[in-house]
C-alpha cells in the first residue's frame, strides 16, 4: 500500500543506529505493512495487533535473512536495517498474518526496495534500500499500535553545486519528486535528469520569477523550498 502523507518532519534525525524498547509486557502481531511518500521524507509504517513492539533501527552493509543466514538483496546505495521484538508476523496456526505484495515504492525520493527478512523466535527483521545514506527517524505510535520509520530525502544540492541534465543520483530524484509537488505534475522518479525534468524545472523556474535555464542552484533550491513550506 503506497500513500502520500502530508507531515513534515519535526523531530530529530540520525544516520546512528536508533533504539526504543517495548514497554509494555506482551507480544504484537503485524497485520499490515505500508509506505508512503511526504514532501521530504518516506515513511515505512507496520500496523500491529497488540502492544506496540520494541525497534531497532540502524544502517548496516548488507541485510541478513533470519534463520537461513543468507545475505537479501536491495536495490539502493544504502540499507536500512529494523528489527521488531516481541513481534511475530503469523497466527498460532502457522499461516501469515500479513498477505498481499510488499509496498510499491517506485518512484520514491528516499526508498528503492523494501524486504521481508524474517518471522523467527518473536523477532520481525524487514529491510529498506535506499538512494542515499541519509537521516532516519523511528516513532512507537498507538491508537491503533504501529511503527513509523522516516527516511529523509537526499539534499537537491548545496551551496554553489548544481543539477542540470545528465546527471544522475539521489539529488536528482529528491528535486524530481520536489517538482511533482510544485508542479501538480506527473515527473519520473527515477534519478536520471533528462529532457523532462529540465523542461519541468524550466517551468518552475518562468512561475517563480527566476532565471529560466534549467539548471538547479541555490536560487532555485531556495524559491522550491519556500514553494513547499520546508
Amino acid at each position: 500500500m503506497t500513500e502520500v502523507m502530508g507531515e513534515n518532519l519535526t523531530t530529530s534525525l540520525s544516520t546512528e543506529p536508533i533504539s526504543h524498547p517495548a514497554d509494555t509486557q506482551g507480544q504484537a502481531r503485524l497485520r499490515r505493512v505500508r509506505a508512503g511518500r511526504n514532501k521530504d521524507f518516506d515513511r515505512l509504517v507496520f500496523d500491529f495487533d497488540g502492544p506496540v513492539p520494541g525497534v531497532d533501527v540502524a544502517y548496516v552493509r548488507e541485510l541478513i535473512a533470519d534463520g537461513s543466514g543468507n545475505p537479501v538483496p536491495l536495490r539502493g546505495r544504502a540499507v536500512v536495517q529494523i528489527v521488531m521484538r516481541p513481534a511475530v508476523a503469523h497466527h498460532e496456526d502457522g499461516a501469515p498474518s500479513v498477505t498481499g505484495p510488499l509496498p510499491d515504492v517506485t518512484e520514491f525520493a528516499a526508498f528503492r526496495q523494501v524486504a521481508d527478512a524474517g518471522d523467527f523466535e518473536a523477532v520481525l527483521t524487514w529491510g529498506i534500500g535506499v538512494a542515499a545514506r541519509t537521516g532516519l527517524r523511528a516513532t512507537r505510535l498507538t491508537g491503533p499500535s504501529r511503527i513509523a520509520v522516516d527516511v529523509v530525502h537526499a539534499e537537491p544540492g548545496t551551496g554553489d553545486q548544481l543539477l542540470r541534465e545528465g546527471d544522475v543520483g539521489a539529488a536528482v530524484a529528491t528535486w524530481q519528486w520536489r517538482l511533482v509537488q510544485a508542479l501538480d505534475r506527473r515527473l519520473a522518479v527515477d534519478e536520471h535528469f533528462g529532457p523532462v525534468t529540465e523542461q519541468a524545472t524550466r517551468d518552475f523556474q518562468r512561475a517563480h520569477g527566476l532565471a529560466i535555464d534549467g539548471i538547479v542552484g541555490s536560487a532555485s533550491r531556495a524559491a522550491m523550498r519556500r514553494a513547499l513550506g520546508l
